[in-house]
């Protein structure tokens, strides 16, 4: 790696010291595409219910997954030789994170001469509100000779802290079990998923690849791909209580508690971008 680097900084610097000193400018728009998923399969395990023979089979399962959106980004960058140099780098990355319908499913099996009883609820989807992401970037920029160029540039990325609300409605499991009518009652509660204000910030990476087209004078048309990945952010689901609960739906809720995995966010997208430079 020391090798090969060296050898691009050789390279960048063969064209002599042209255009050292300079200083580029450049704001960006484009699109992001995030790689976030996470689906989360939960059974709060058997109910104690006081009919000899009933048991109950139950297990919910619902998703998170990231969307893409508006990518804004500004950059500055100081040419120590015409190609080679250092960039500063604002990004904001906008994602979006859908809640589809949760769905909970039942089987309870009872006593003869009662058939068993499969029940499937379907829940409304939750909302998630994920702010914008805003990393600042130090980077290393290598860039091409010629009239159009190529550009790679590279380094640590600094994200700050991560505002992100997720309001999910989950089944807790059967409270009841009515022999008379068949029916099965199923508990459902909210569940909030808040990321903690005192976050620390994290640090990551950034790597990006662009073409440069002249546009006369100073100015250059930019094309560039880039992909930021951070570690992952750990947030804890919380329920929202209205309302006291008995002594099932508390046991309940203890278990599901007990087995729901938390949220485990991976701030990791690639983003598409058209831009402007102009050079000082």
């Amino acid at each position: 790696m020391r090798k090969a680097l060296a050898v691009l900084v050789a390279l960048a610097a063969g064209p002599g010291v042209a255009g050292a000193g300079e200083l580029e400018v450049a704001f960006y728009g484009g699109y992001t595409f995030p790689f976030y998923s996470q689906t989360f399969q939960y059974d709060p395990g058997p109910v104690e219910v006081p009919i000899p023979g009933v048991s109950v089979e139950q297990g919910g399962e619902f998703e998170l997954k990231a969307s893409g959106g508006i990518a804004l980004g500004g950059a500055v960058t100081f040419y120590a030789t015409d190609g080679f140099g250092f960039e500063v780098r604002l990004d904001s990355a906008d994602l979006t994170v859908d809640t589809p319908s949760a769905g909970y499913t039942v089987r309870a099996v009872l006593p003869p001469p009662f058939d068993p009883v499969v029940s499937t609820l379907t829940l409304t989807g939750g909302t998630a509100d994920l702010k914008a992401l805003t990393p600042w970037s130090f980077n290393l920029k290598l860039r091409s000779g010629g009239n159009v160029r190529f550009t790679a540039s590279g380094g640590l990325s600094r994200l700050g802290d991560l505002q992100f609300s997720i309001v999910q409605n989950v089944a807790l499991g059967v409270a009841a079990v009515n022999l008379d009518t068949g029916n099965l009652e199923i508990a459902t509660l909210r569940l909030n998923g808040v990321s903690s204000p005192d976050t620390k910030s994290t640090w990551g990476g950034n790597l990006g690849l662009g073409l440069q087209i002249p546009l006369g004078g100073n100015a250059a048309l930019l094309l560039e791909g880039r992909g930021f990945y951070f570690s992952k952010r750990t947030i804890e689901w919380e329920p929202e209580i209205d309302t006291p609960l008995g002594s099932v739906e508390a046991a309940l809720l203890e278990r599901v508690r007990e087995r729901l995995e938390p949220i485990e966010f991976e701030p990791w997208w690639v983003q598409a971008s058209v831009g402007l430079a102009i050079r000082f």
